[in-house]
């Protein structure tokens, strides 16, 4: 297997989907506002993401129908930890990291109202983690420069390029590769 993963089984994840890897697979999504929590056993070689739009799903159960599970980032971190839980993992063996949550253009000069999605997507996550008692070993938020993220489910490790004007920014000497989390 080469460094980057290249040869595992490759799947997009969508906005508001999760994916849990027992079987190594190379994980890419697209970030805006949006962030990402990747989660890892390294004892066990699996890992879970979700890619989270909205950080609370109090709002979206006012309708008739259930929010999709991993559409808010609540919703996304309970079902990643009860499926953990579900094959038997302690929640100490979990390397956790936290990805995007960039404010974007659209508001700029408002990074601290109500209408920056990404800050308070990225203020839910962290306040479920805390009650958890669980701890961010990475974290690349904020900003306002969407991210292309890579996740290797056997190995944890990701790979971010910001993404600047529809182009990917070098970040790294890596051959343009991104930077390593």
């Amino acid at each position: 297997m080469n460094k980057h993963g290249q040869d595992l089984p490759r799947v997009f994840l969508q906005t508001g989907d999760c994916f849990f890897g027992v079987a190594p697979t190379l994980v890419s999504t697209v970030l805006g506002s949006c962030v990402a929590v990747t989660m890892h056993v390294p004892k066990m070689g699996i890992g879970a993401i979700c890619h989270a739009f909205l950080p609370d799903s109090s709002a979206g159960k006012r309708g008739a129908h259930e929010p999709q599970i991993c559409r808010f980032v609540d919703t996304a971190l309970q079902n990643m930890l009860e499926s953990m839980d579900k094959v038997g993992v302690p929640r100490r063996d979990l390397v956790l990291k936290l990805f995007g949550g960039s404010s974007g253009l659209a508001v700029r000069g408002m990074e601290y109202s109500s209408y920056d999605i990404g800050r308070r997507n990225i203020e839910m996550a962290r306040k479920l983690l805390r009650f958890a008692r669980l701890e961010l070993t990475v974290q690349d938020v904020g900003g306002n420069q969407g991210r292309k993220l890579l996740f290797n489910t056997r190995t944890g490790e990701v790979w971010i390029k910001r993404l600047r004007q529809a182009a990917f920014e070098k970040q790294d000497n890596d051959a343009g590769r991104g930077t390593k989390f």
